[in-house]
């Protein structure tokens, strides 16, 4: 594919100082031949789009660039949306506000310094709640860390899952499966506004790209500390505590508190719980159900202790003794029970993940700052492949980025002086989403005649394009009612403020504009085959005009890849069910489902991307399919 550059267009000589001051104005320090504004103060620089004025005000960006940013929006803070669009390359200033609850599932001992915490007490209870396995299954669990075995980071991962190295498949301290644990609520004691949320599946354990924003800032900071991937203190350390550890270190003087990320529900890495930010207000000890129950420990089952094991730890059947059998018959026997206990507390992470399908609410993000690696330089737009780090991505382009980062931390977020752009690109999606896939399966249709499939098409365009027509009036500035109709789509609800804002709304309007010639486009292609059977009249070009509007609606639809266009779940899963997106991250399924004869549940490997990706159609999974 052609590499683009944003802005890298000839002008004529006439145009050089105009194009020079626009440069000042609005481009970055050492990106400017790119077209990257850099980041301007909010005071100096606000200004309102009006229907008068908005075509006027937009910037260059291809359809490739404003898709990509459109589906980043579109997908923030969305269980679902981020797993959909893996590889993310966007950070999204951040706030958690005052007396949002947060959670730490461990051993009940206060964190100092970094720490991860969940949104959502399911997503720890998971992962903190682990007991020890009984009977023949203690042996199958043996060396299986959060997610289940063969999931992304962990040896036998599937192809293109981006398997880490082994240092990063370490469970955390608090992963001690003896003993009791403890749940602990944290309170932000005040508004968190120095957060930078990862877009897409950034917690994921791979090497596919879904971790590149924390990689890149954290190769720049290492490269600039010549620190070295076995941390300061010399120790092998997992490569996500690392990046985790040289973004606090690089943010703390800019006043960043720590980062978002997502696994199945949200998590956040706050870089000092010694600042006052939080407030401890519960630990709750949280008893394992072989505790609740009264059991003993279970019995070790080893070669020392007497039980007959092959050189793979595999159990020898046929040479147990009538007690070992006797044993274990009683221990498989708790284990197959409380498992049903178990499987509770992981449906409740996939649920509460579910739940966030439709966004986390209680984090707020201010668009006005964001930062991207799209429309800087040449980025591929397939969400699957593209990379953030990649080769044609400069030592100068990564530093600008950190560069625009720093500046954008320094004075805090506020999420009340942004535009909520996802909720204007929710209203786009959800109003042309199934008109599109109408229209689609109207052309798809082999046994209609091209007269009925332009009728039925025709219902649709003509309900929008009479919406739009202008009654022409003297001093009008609108070249035609399509004008408007693109505007009403894409306005932005505050005033512009910085260079992220006029790139993001930029983007909005390229690809509305977009949409709206589409419709127009089929409705001025097939009207006529319309008007013809009620005027007795025929059209001779009848089937090419179908054909061609056919054609032109697939690449539209292509071209947008808007997730509801592109996956739905299976049918609407019943209440013991949830419709499950696979996670790139640890998850209570793994990448099986113990009755599933599927390699990995949910995804299948493309060849052409040569990578694992999800299936367009989800499924539902039951409570006892985790059993």
């Amino acid at each position: 594919m052609r590499k683009r550059f944003a802005l890298s267009v000839a002008l004529p000589t006439a145009l050089l100082l105009v194009f020079a001051t626009w440069i000042v104005l609005f481009q970055s320090r050492s990106t400017s031949d790119l077209g990257l504004p850099k980041f301007i103060p909010l005071r100096e620089s606000k200004e309102k789009i009006t229907w008068r004025n908005f075509q006027d005000k937009v910037r260059p960006i291809d359809l490739e660039n404003s898709t990509a940013i459109f589906n980043s929006i579109y997908a923030a803070l969305r269980q679902s949306g981020s797993d959909l669009h893996p590889v993310g390359v966007t950070y999204f200033p951040a706030i958690i506000p005052k007396g949002t609850l947060l959670f730490h599932a461990g051993k009940g001992e206060m964190p100092e310094g970094l720490e991860w915490l969940a949104m959502d007490h399911e997503f720890s209870l998971n992962f903190g709640s682990r007991r020890q396995a009984y009977g023949r299954r203690s042996l199958s669990r043996r060396g299986k860390g959060p997610g289940g075995p063969g999931g992304p980071g962990k040896p036998g991962g599937p192809p293109g899952s981006g398997k880490q190295d082994q240092s990063s498949d370490q469970p955390k301290k608090n992963f001690d499966r003896s003993g009791s644990m403890t749940m602990m609520t944290f309170r932000a004691t005040r508004d968190l506004n120095r957060f930078l949320y990862l877009d897409g599946a950034s917690a994921s354990k791979s090497t596919t790209g879904e971790m590149d924003t924390q990689k890149m800032i954290s190769d720049l900071v290492g490269s600039q500390s010549n620190s070295t991937s076995d941390g300061d203190n010399g120790k092998r350390v997992m490569s996500e505590r690392l990046y985790a550890e040289r973004i606090c270190s690089w943010g703390k003087k800019y006043g960043l508190e720590g980062i978002i990320r997502v696994e199945v529900g949200f998590e956040l890495v706050l870089c000092d719980f010694l600042d006052g930010s939080t407030e401890l207000v519960s630990n709750n000890s949280y008893p394992l159900v072989n505790d609740m129950l009264g059991l003993p420990p279970p019995t070790k089952i080893t070669a020392e202790n007497g039980w007959p094991l092959d050189a793979n730890g595999t159990l020898i059947e046929d040479q147990l003794t009538e007690e070992q059998r006797a044993i274990l018959k009683k221990e498989d026997d708790w284990e197959t029970r409380m498992r049903k206990f178990d499987t509770m507390d992981s449906f409740g992470q996939l649920l509460a993940g579910e739940i966030h399908d439709k966004g986390d609410r209680r984090i707020h993000l201010d668009y006005r700052h964001m930062v991207t690696g799209l429309n800087r330089t040449y980025i591929n737009p397939d969400p699957n492949n593209r990379r953030l780090l990649n080769d044609d991505i400069s030592l100068e382009v990564e530093l600008g980025m950190l560069h625009d980062l720093e500046n954008s931390l320094k004075g805090g977020f506020d999420s009340s002086e942004s535009t909520d752009w996802q909720q204007v690109l929710d209203e786009i999606v959800d109003k042309f989403s199934p008109m599109l896939k109408g229209m689609e399966r109207v052309l798809d249709a082999e046994d209609k005649s091209v007269n009925i499939v332009a009728e039925n098409i025709t219902r649709y365009t003509t309900s929008f394009v009479r919406r739009f027509i202008e009654k022409q009036r003297e001093g009008s500035k609108l070249d035609s009612g399509r004008d408007f109709a693109i505007y009403q789509y894409s306005r932005p609800l505050k005033d512009l403020a910085t260079d992220s804002d006029y790139l993001i709304w930029s983007a909005v309007v390229r690809v509305v504009t977009e949409v709206v010639d589409t419709i127009y486009s089929l409705h001025e292609t097939l009207w006529p085959i319309v008007l013809s059977e009620f005027q007795g009249d025929v059209v001779d070009d009848a089937y090419s005009r179908v054909t061609d509007s056919q054609q032109r609606l697939k690449g539209l639809i292509k071209a947008l890849n808007w997730i509801p266009l592109n996956f739905e779940c299976e049918k609407k899963c019943d209440w013991d069910e949830v419709c499950y997106t696979p996670s790139w991250g640890p998850s209570p399924l793994g990448w099986t489902l113990p009755d599933s004869t599927d390699e990995h549940f949910g995804m299948h490997f493309d060849s052409k991307r040569q990578r694992q990706v999800i299936d367009s159609e989800l499924r539902c999974v039951k409570i006892d399919s985790l059993l």
